[in-house]
């Protein structure tokens, strides 16, 4: 008797040919328009990855650059106590920009779930000499848009939809268990996440809201072994926007 088949197939490359592509944008965008805040669509659009991309995708996550004082409450709580562990609290303003989750989803249930997440739920960017400590952020921020672009300040905007400039770069570790930095520290870090989950490549796309200087970034763990960041990925980050350019603009982050 044969096994039933998965639901879907273990390996599915993220390099897809044009006709592929465009009906997986096409599914995603659909799921992303029922985002309420910027926080669902994110969370849709993650959810998306995973359903459409199988193990391919071992884990997929959006970020936003948020203020700490537009963070909910629990946020701030976590970061908060962040701050506080590595002497900086005094530091913490209600403007200071913190790389917060949005969306997660991937093949382990608690990666499905923003609270669940250990460490990664929200990272104040106090300053770049601090963020240079973390060297897969330091990389990410060097390799898309650069440090000026991630140290603008806060701007509210008041327009009914917003501008959104993606990223013509991305971000990309071809060899997540050996790439280092300029100083010889491994980009990821947490090798046990890596060897655990044979994670063989990282890579990451986005942009910014023009109006608001809110940078939105889409970032994936997977198993398959790439030497570049899927072109057709960096669409990604302005379909996002583009749907949720006038919630932004409302104020409607978080949900």
């Amino acid at each position: 008797m044969l096994n039933a088949a998965p639901p879907w197939p273990k390996l599915m490359p993220l390099i897809l040919d044009t006709e592929s592509t465009n009906r997986s944008l096409s599914e995603l965008r659909g799921e992303v328009r029922k985002g309420h805040t910027l926080q669902e669509a994110s969370q849709r659009l993650m959810d998306g990855f995973r359903k459409g991309f199988g193990e391919s995708v071992v884990l997929a996550r959006t970020y936003a650059t948020v203020p700490y004082g537009l963070l909910p409450e629990k946020d701030q709580s976590f970061v908060r106590s962040s701050a506080e562990a590595k002497g900086m609290a005094s530091s913490l303003t209600e403007g200071t920009r913190v790389l917060s989750l949005l969306g997660t989803a991937g093949v382990h249930t608690e990666w499905c779930d923003r609270y669940r997440s250990r460490g990664h739920l929200g990272i104040p960017l106090f300053s770049q000499d601090v963020v240079e400590e973390i060297p897969m952020v330091a990389a990410l921020i060097r390799q898309l848009g650069g440090w000026a672009n991630w140290y603008h300040r806060f701007a509210p905007s008041q327009q009914t939809t917003e501008n959104f400039a993606a990223f013509t770069e991305s971000f990309f570790v071809g060899a997540p268990g050996k790439a280092r930095d300029a100083a010889g520290r491994l980009l990821i870090p947490a090798q046990d996440f890596v060897q655990e989950n044979g994670i063989k490549s990282v890579f990451g796309v986005g942009g910014e809201f023009a109006a608001s200087r809110i940078i939105l970034v889409c970032i994936f763990f997977s198993s398959e072994s790439l030497k570049q960041t899927p072109p057709w990925l960096l669409r990604v980050p302005l379909m996002l926007a583009t749907v949720t350019g006038p919630i932004v603009s409302e104020g409607r982050i978080f949900r």
